[in-house]
């Protein structure tokens, strides 16, 4: 039964990191339109999509209490950065090694949450963190000839700001006991609103076929939160995290088919190392919580 469970959980956090692929590849199919109209589509749908979650499950709008709002939109404006900036980079640069830099967010969230929130790592995590960055430098590549230098740093950028998002949702879940898709609900109407008056000075009237795509990566976001929430409902984080990775995999295979975009020996060097430093941390991690 245990095996069963574990198996469905690893099948849906494998889905939930193909949704997130796909959401990245169908704003690469909508060129000419501005990345934070991109991301209003997208904030719109979820925010559709979770109100209906709400009303379904409580059959009344979510109650915040005032000392939560804070952290709510702190995690909110943190998002509305990090979702523009997935957008942007997935347009300006290669969705694989986009992705992967993307992957580096849970390795910001341990660095913030040791600052904001007093969670220790010990040694051996800190160097796995380091070799996750130092893959993140074989994807960079940091040099002045190298012209997709701006978009990496800023998919590094991205990685950063939705380490400390996703830090928020922790505090958020974890510390105040807020309902999982309350945060979502916050988060989403915050941002779709927010966005809406960002964009409207730059907005571009999409044809229907930029539309759908626009739709179709809203739709595939939220997607990717529920096959994860799934994931972690049937077995612990700390045995499927790890799968989420796969969307590195996944987005490369993307890029191959849309976009015919080919990752160089060190791109693949820096996934290698990324997923490989994930592996570890994994592995490490439940060897640490089975001895505890």
């Amino acid at each position: 039964m245990r095996n069963n469970r574990l198996a469905k959980a690893i099948f849906f956090m494998v889905a939930s990191a193909f949704s997130g692929a796909s959401m990245s590849a169908c704003t690469k199919l909508v060129p000419g339109v501005p990345a934070m109209e991109k991301t209003f589509f997208t904030a719109f749908v979820c925010m559709i999509a979770a109100w209906i979650v709400q009303i379904r499950r409580h059959h009344e709008a979510p109650h915040f209490l005032r000392k939560d709002i804070k952290d709510l939109t702190l995690r909110a404006i943190y998002g509305i950065i990090s979702m523009w900036l997935t957008f942007w980079c997935a347009s300006a640069m290669e969705i694989g090694d986009a992705q992967a830099l993307f992957n580096l967010g849970p390795s910001f969230t341990m660095i913030y949450a040791y600052f904001a929130m007093g969670e220790r790592f010990d040694r051996r995590q800190g160097l796995l963190v380091i070799l996750a960055f130092i893959g993140g430098l074989f994807i960079v590549k940091p040099s002045f000839h190298n012209v997709y230098l701006v978009p990496a740093l800023a998919a590094v950028l991205c990685g950063c700001i939705g380490g400390v998002a996703h830090a928020y949702i922790r505090k958020l879940s974890v510390y105040n006991k807020v309902e999982g898709n309350a945060v979502i609900l916050y988060n989403y109407t915050f941002s779709a609103a927010v966005e809406l008056l960002l964009c409207l000075k730059i907005f571009v009237v999409p044809n229907a076929r930029q539309l759908l795509f626009m739709l179709a990566a809203g739709g595939f976001c939220f997607l990717t939160q529920v096959f994860m929430t799934i994931a972690f409902t049937l077995a612990a984080a700390s045995e499927v995290s790890v799968y989420k990775y796969s969307q590195i995999i996944i987005s490369s295979v993307l890029g191959m088919l849309l976009f015919a975009e080919y990752p160089d020996a060190f791109s693949v060097a820096g996934y290698i190392i990324i997923i490989g430093s994930a592996v570890l941390m994994w592995q490490y991690n439940k060897t640490k919580q089975g001895a505890s």
